[in-house]
């Protein structure tokens, strides 16, 4: 589903991106995905993805993934703002909406969350990242170009819900993935979760 996935988000951004053009989104939709993910994308709330500079393929592809029902959507109230979920979020957006979004934010810089980790705990994840995850997450994570989620400097409790859903199969993984993943045990989960957060340094 995925790669489908993908295939159709490329198709549907490919001219705006190779323009290098995209149709403005509009400023009331932009402030309600500011809502929760912040401004440009850069929010504070560490239960919240920064969204900021990742590719608009990756995030066209996870909005679909959301719009289709792939991904659960977790009803969530922010602290400055509504309760909704993704899901319900996705699911109104138009195509052209998806592609407006998606470039918008593209455009603009990745922040990571500044947060204490343990060091002795991050080097152990930083060799289990290594093993099992950079090949699709190069340098920790922190490429936009991979078409995946920028993950180092992620927010702990949203990188700690994300291996949740992961672990209990609410969330979907690529069958590549999902072979990588299945060999942490819990602590193996928690040091990669402790290296991300520390911004895969």
């Amino acid at each position: 589903m995925r790669k489908i996935q993908s295939l159709f988000v490329i198709g549907l951004l490919g001219s705006v991106i190779g323009a290098g053009i995209a149709q403005a989104a509009p400023a009331d939709l932009i402030k309600k995905c500011e809502g929760c993910h912040g401004a440009d994308g850069n929010g504070s709330d560490l239960n919240v993805p920064n969204i900021a500079g990742m590719s608009a393929v990756y995030i066209g592809d996870t909005l679909l993934a959301y719009k289709a029902g792939d991904r659960p959507g977790i009803k969530y109230k922010p602290k400055d703002g509504d309760e909704s979920d993704m899901a319900t979020v996705a699911k109104s957006l138009s195509e052209e909406d998806i592609k407006a979004v998606a470039a918008h934010f593209a455009g603009k810089t990745y922040q990571m969350h500044p947060q204490d980790v343990d060091a002795a705990l991050a080097a152990q994840g930083k060799q289990l990242f290594a093993d099992n995850c950079d090949r699709c997450h190069s340098d920790g994570g922190t490429i936009a170009e991979d078409d995946s989620s920028l993950l180092a400097g992620q927010g702990k409790p949203y990188l700690q819900k994300q291996f949740e859903n992961f672990t209990s199969g609410a969330r979907q993984m690529p069958k590549k993935m999902a072979k990588r993943f299945e060999k942490l045990d819990d602590a193996g989960k928690a040091a990669v979760i402790e290296y991300l957060a520390g911004g895969a340094k």
